[in-house]
């Protein structure tokens, strides 16, 4: 059993943006120093929401300040970047963490964010797929590397630096759509399941890439998904909530509003919807979060990210979460994983 966090930079109102990013750079680090296997960073622009824009800078920055938690990103949205010189940044990363990056990528839900970038929310789906071919071919092409597409024209040349993994990171697909779930059992790639959604509907989803792993002639391999689920571990389950349901909640009501364009349409499925929140998340005694888990367990999810700063949740007890998570609740789901196996 695999735990990591899904993190990110929140501005809330009144702080200072230097200073959440200093809390959640430590938070990064104490998660290594804790025994957690990995830690992700979002990309978002233009909003509060999050303040990370370059998700492989800060990463870069992160390599030097650990030795063994593997670095990813959740996720880089393709349509927002070059591809080639995506492709070259995160070769960069890999190279300066010694072959640590998780390479998660996405096609992007904030309406907000394509305007802003002046960027046709219908063409996602195509820019992404040009995307990552160019990518790929970047990073496994022997020689030079040269494009004709319909977004994205390159000459003859050689992406620099190469990746250290061979043949390149691992490549995550955030995705639940039946096209996305096609296209990682196909191409081996792994899955990464949105966060904020009931048991029911990841129950559903783990299903459905099943179904696509049998029809590509591949096996199901837990290593392969990973789901991101909030989290806070406090003395009693009415704590808990008491002190991290209000900021959860209104985390999701700005992601929702990000979400929507003006007119009130929906033009992507929003990752958060859920109508039971207390069936989507990690929050409790730490006897219940520990419960929580092991059922997300029983689905077939063997690697969890914690999403554990949102909104103005105070850095200290984020990090007294943290400490009881590790303490209290991960020895006994990896105990009982253990003795299951």
């Amino acid at each position: 059993m695999r735990f990591g966090l899904f993190h990110t930079v929140q501005w809330p109102g009144g702080r200072e943006q230097a200073d959440v990013y200093a809390e959640a750079l430590r938070e990064a680090v104490l998660a290594e120093e804790l025994g957690l296997d990995s830690v992700w960073l979002t990309e978002h622009h233009f909003s509060r929401h999050g303040i990370i824009s370059d998700s492989l800078a800060v990463l870069a920055h992160l390599a030097g300040r650990t030795s063994r938690i593997r670095l990813g990103t959740a996720v880089a949205v393709l349509p927002f970047h070059n591809p080639l010189r995506l492709a070259e940044t995160a070769a960069t990363v890999d190279v300066l963490s010694g072959g640590r990056l998780d390479f998660g990528i996405g096609r992007g839900y904030q309406w907000s964010e394509f305007a802003g970038f002046g960027v046709d929310m219908s063409e996602r789906g195509e820019r992404f797929a040009e995307a990552l071919d160019v990518i790929v071919r970047a990073w496994t092409a022997g020689s030079s590397v040269g494009l004709e597409g319909r977004y994205w024209r390159f000459g003859d040349v050689e992406a620099q630096p190469k990746p250290v993994q061979q043949p390149h990171p691992p490549i995550w697909v955030a995705t639940d759509s039946e096209d996305g779930l096609r296209r990682c059992a196909e191409h081996d790639y792994g899955v990464l399941l949105p966060q904020g959604r009931s048991l029911g509907v990841v129950a559903d989803q783990v299903a459905r890439y099943r179904r696509a792993l049998e029809e590509a002639g591949n096996s199901y391999d837990p290593a392969k998904v990973i789901l991101a689920r909030a989290l806070y571990v406090d003395e009693s389950d009415d704590r808990a909530w008491q002190v991290a349901g209000q900021p959860y909640l209104s985390f999701l009501e700005k992601a929702m509003s990000l979400a929507r364009p003006p007119d009130g349409s929906t033009a992507a499925v929003n990752p958060f919807d859920t109508e039971d929140v207390r069936d989507a998340v990690v929050f409790g005694s730490p006897a219940t979060c520990a419960a929580q888990l092991s059922r997300l367990v029983d689905l077939g999810i063997d690697h969890v990210l914690f999403f554990i700063r949102f909104s103005d949740l105070a850095h200290e007890r984020i990090v007294a979460s943290l400490g009881r998570f590790a303490s209290d609740v991960a020895p006994v789901v990896r105990s009982a994983r253990a003795v299951a196996v």
